[in-house]
């Protein structure tokens, strides 16, 4: 099948909505498809060829790439269309975008496509497209997250509750966490002492995502190490004006390519989710979220101390990860003191995690939203 992925998101940036697109691409392909993904043009001068794409995502093989300029008068409001324009102009049998105007512009072009929503429509003109989308006559399909961002959109926008919304988790390439050495190892080759419990934090630094609990935790146990992978420049900055304990080291950026060995290097992987999770500090995705890092912690086979939402738990369970009140700092500190003491009991959590993510795959996402036959018929 010839896709066109067509993208809101910068490629390339460090932000999870580019991986996770590129990410599709590459098992898109690998399942033998032909895609041409477009993509905004990025803010800096050189547009980034294959070569960088594969490096900076860790990529094995990546899409040939149309770069789209958004006009002058409409900016990005007007990018939507142009980039629909430019797609339709080449053969392509599908449309494939997490972009409600997207899907909106492509369906209404007389293009199958797949639409893909991470979050219910956002803002006034996010319901007016998606509405319009499901009146246009083209074939369509939609795909979700969560099983509670389904009931949402079931709940506002479709009046009979058998509507094809398939469910499908974001995923892990498992190849890329093959072979991990021991954490001690692990902070060997990374020049660190290899003696040293480690607990880490790799994720974004927005509102919501639990870097402050990480960092009282710090402070409580300072005889361990702490380390913390994620973030902008200016997100960084906000921390470290502050008084951050001598125990937390700060990676700043981690590429892609580097974080199974950052992960490995941890005894405890955390994911200090709170009771509302921002989006680039906006929103709230608390009760709907998938989070990429959730699945690659899986593989890591570290355990995983997660604060206990209903979200996590559509994946997370008492025997593949410890579940903690994100509002209790002294409950996360007994966990990873008995992480600590109680090596069968930490490892055996790991080993379960990583079996239970394996059939968390982009290759198997693909094929399941790919192959399904849940279309949305036309109102």
């Amino acid at each position: 099948m010839r896709i066109a992925y067509l993208s809101s998101a910068e490629i390339p940036s460090p932000t999870a909505h580019s991986l996770q697109v590129m990410k599709m691409c590459e098992a898109m392909i690998e399942e033998g498809h032909s895609v041409r993904l477009f993509a905004p043009c990025p803010r800096r001068d050189a547009v980034p060829d294959d070569s960088e794409l594969l490096a900076f995502y860790g990529l094995g093989a990546a899409p040939s790439s149309v770069f789209v300029e958004p006009p002058r008068l409409l900016g990005r409001r007007g990018l939507a269309f142009r980039m629909v324009r430019k797609a339709l102009r080449e053969k392509i049998d599908l449309v494939y975008t997490r972009g409600v105007d997207i899907a909106f512009f492509a369906s209404r072009g007389g293009c199958p496509s797949v639409l893909e929503l991470h979050q219910m429509p956002p803002g006034w003109t996010g319901p007016w497209y998606f509405r319009a989308y499901l009146r246009q006559g083209s074939p369509k399909r939609l795909v979700v997250i969560s099983p509670r961002l389904r009931q949402l959109l079931l709940g506002r926008y479709f009046p009979r509750a058998d509507r094809a919304v398939l469910v499908a988790p974001d995923a892990v390439d498992l190849r890329r966490y093959d072979r991990l050495p021991s954490p001690a190892e692990a902070r060997r080759r990374l020049g660190r002492a290899p003696e040293q419990f480690t607990v880490g934090y790799l994720g974004s630094l927005y509102e919501g995502r639990g870097v402050e609990l990480v960092l009282a935790l710090a402070e409580r146990m300072p005889e361990l190490r702490f380390q913390i992978g994620g973030g902008n420049e200016g997100q960084l900055e906000n921390y470290l004006r502050r008084e951050i304990p001598p125990n937390v080291e700060w990676l700043r950026h981690v590429p892609h390519a580097d974080i199974p060995l950052q992960e490995a290097a941890c005894e405890v992987l955390l994911m200090p989710y709170q009771r509302k999770v921002t989006v680039q500090g906006k929103g709230d995705t608390a009760e709907i979220m998938s989070p990429l890092k959730l699945f690659e912690y899986m593989a890591a086979g570290r355990l995983i101390m997660a604060s206990d939402l209903p979200a996590l738990r559509e994946v997370l369970n008492e025997s593949n990860s410890v579940l903690l009140p994100p509002d209790s700092p002294l409950d996360w500190q007994r966990a990873i003191r008995r992480a600590q003491q109680d090596v069968p009991w930490r490892e055996a959590r790991g080993r379960k995690a990583r079996e239970d993510v394996t059939p968390y795959t982009w290759r198997n996402r693909v094929r399941t939203i790919l192959e399904s036959d849940r279309t949305l018929d036309h109102e």
